[in-house]
């Protein structure tokens, strides 16, 4: 059953909604306000790879050009 997310026009709250079918109909309102104008928003997602012990990336910066400056992020893991 997923998790949708929305928020709501009036007042800014965002809450969670658990569907059970994709086919139902579900009324909803907020739960702050009552407002009925809900706009489903994206919802944030976290995810690692590896343990919290591995290696951190590496970021090296360099000049790119008279007022400003490149960086590069080298990720641990394979390469090619």
């Amino acid at each position: 059953m997923p998790i949708y997310e929305f928020r709501c026009v009036r007042c800014g709250e965002i809450q969670e909604v658990l569907v059970s079918n994709s086919k139902s109909e579900v009324k909803m309102a907020c739960k702050a306000c009552g407002g009925e104008d809900l706009v489903r928003v994206l919802s944030r997602v976290s995810y690692t790879m590896g343990s919290s012990g591995g290696e951190s990336p590496r970021v090296t910066t360099r000049t790119c050009g008279p007022e400003s400056s490149c960086a590069t992020i080298d990720l641990p893991g394979y390469t090619r």
